[in-house]
């Protein structure tokens, strides 16, 4: 892709291998989380300690990793969206509370590319785009893409690309 293509205004979607990364850090996090209730269960059991706080929240912590790695991944794949045009950004998120943030190109201080192990380990990347009110991120496109993006969003708000 080349900057035109970003500034076509068209509606661009994250990389379907966004849900599994999320998904994966969801199982990581609540697999820690259910272990962590089960050592409790197995050491209030020897010390005849109360049960009912370790069932509950082994519990509870199935249920948020049913939410977090089953279901939540797909809703925030699919309504999340966004467009690059000419003069400004615009991003679509949330499928209960639905967010429409529209940025000017001017009010772009800053583009960021960053990348942790996650999405490292599926070649994806987060664009990170820095304005004096807030910072918005764009995570979940693959690496190439995300650095194409990065320099398309900072070639129109004319900021400046330490990388090069």
């Amino acid at each position: 892709m080349n900057n035109t293509e970003h500034n076509t205004g068209e509606l661009r979607r994250l990389h379907p291998k966004v849900k599994k990364a999320t998904a994966l850090t969801a199982l990581m996090v609540n697999g820690l989380l259910i272990l962590l209730a089960i050592i409790y269960l197995i050491v209030a059991w020897v010390q005849d300690w109360v049960l009912w706080p370790g069932w509950i929240s082994l519990g509870l912590f199935i249920l948020s990793l049913i939410w977090y790695a089953g279901v939540l991944p797909g809703l925030r794949h699919r309504h999340f969206s966004f467009r690059v045009a000419e003069d400004e950004l615009e991003i679509h998120s949330g499928w209960l509370w639905h967010t429409d943030t529209i940025v000017p190109m001017t009010r772009v201080q800053q583009v960021e590319l960053e990348s942790g192990p996650l999405l490292r380990k599926y070649g994806l990347a987060k664009v990170s785009i820095v304005t004096a009110a807030a910072t918005l991120h764009i995570a979940g496109l693959e690496r190439d893409e995300a650095e194409k993006l990065k320099r398309s969003i900072g070639h129109l708000a004319k900021v400046e690309d330490r990388d090069e």
